[in-house]
C-alpha cells in the first residue's frame, strides 16, 4: 500500500515543482512591478499638474507685447479746484469716515464702488472704496468704452485695476511718509478721484494674481479711451510714471 501510494503522489509532485518560480525571478519581478507602479503614478502626476498649469493661466502667457501709454500732464493744482468744487467736504480721519459713511451714501453723494464687470478693485490700503455719483459714473463710461474697443479690435476681454479711491486727512499723510509724490493736499480727498494702474489688466473680474495679465495692447487701448475722455472735457488727467498708474479727476 505504501508503494503505491508514493508512485502515485510522484507525478502531483512533478506538476507542483514545474510551476514553482525560483526566488531569484520571483524577486526580479517584484521589483518590475514596483518600478512599472513607480513610473505610472509618476506619468499621473506630471500630466495632471501640466492641466493644472494650464488651466489656471488659461492657455495665455503673463506677458504681452510692450507696455506704451499716453502722458497726460494736467496740473494738480487743477485736479483738487475741480475736486473742491465737484466733490464731498472731506474727511478727516478713517474714524470720522466710518462713522459718518452712511449718511453720505443715504443721501447720494457718495456711492461704494465693488468689483464689476469692468474693472477690479485693489486692496485698499490707503484709500476707502467710495466715490461721487458723478465720478462712480466716469469709471463705469471707461469701463464701457474699453470693452468696446476691445470688441472692435476682436481683442480678449479684460478688466482694469483701481488701486486709489477716496483717501482721508489721515490716510493721506500716512500715504506721504512712504509716497514722496503724495501731496497733503490731494483731490482723493474729495471722491472725485480715483487712479487706474496701466501695469497689468486681468483676465477676469477677480483680483488674482493667477489672472493678472501684462497685456501692452489691451492697456494702451486703455489708456486711448481716458484720452479721448479728457479730450471730451470729461476729466482731468496724470500719468503718474513712479506709481504706475493714471491719476484721474471728474470735471
Amino acid at each position: 500500500m505504501t508503494e503505491i501510494n508514493t508512485k502515485q503522489n510522484k507525478p502531483a509532485s512533478r506538476r507542483k515543482k514545474k510551476y514553482r518560480l525560483k526566488k531569484s525571478v520571483k524577486k526580479k519581478l517584484q521589483i518590475f512591478a514596483a518600478l512599472l507602479v513607480v513610473i505610472i503614478a509618476a506619468i499621473i502626476f506630471v500630466s495632471n499638474r501640466k492641466s493644472e498649469k494650464e488651466f489656471r493661466e488659461e492657455m495665455e502667457p503673463k506677458i504681452i507685447g510692450m507696455i506704451r501709454v499716453d502722458k497726460y500732464s494736467d496740473l494738480n493744482e487743477l485736479h483738487v479746484k475741480f475736486a473742491r468744487a465737484n466733490g464731498i467736504k472731506g474727511f478727516k480721519s478713517d474714524k470720522e469716515l466710518k462713522e459718518n459713511i452712511e449718511k453720505h451714501l443715504s443721501k447720494g453723494e457718495l456711492v461704494k464702488i465693488e468689483n464689476s464687470k469692468y474693472y477690479v478693485v485693489d486692496k485698499l490700503t490707503h484709500s476707502h472704496p467710495y466715490l461721487t455719483p458723478e465720478a462712480s459714473k466716469l469709471l463705469d463710461d471707461i469701463g464701457k468704452r474699453f470693452q468696446q474697443k476691445l470688441t472692435e479690435h476682436k481683442m480678449k476681454k479684460r478688466y482694469f485695476q483701481i488701486t486709489s479711491l477716496l483717501r482721508t486727512g489721515e490716510s493721506q499723510r500716512r500715504l506721504g511718509q512712504s509716497n514722496v509724490n503724495a501731496s497733503s493736499n490731494s483731490s482723493h480727498l474729495y471722491g472725485t478721484t480715483f487712479d487706474i494702474t496701466y501695469g497689468k489688466v486681468f483676465n477676469k473680474p477677480k483680483l488674482d494674481k493667477d489672472l493678472e495679465i501684462a497685456d501692452g495692447p489691451a492697456i494702451k487701448l486703455l489708456s486711448e479711451v481716458i484720452g479721448e475722455l479728457r479730450k471730451e472735457g470729461r476729466c482731468l488727467v496724470v500719468t503718474e510714471r513712479r506709481e504706475r498708474c493714471f491719476h484721474i479727476t471728474v470735471k
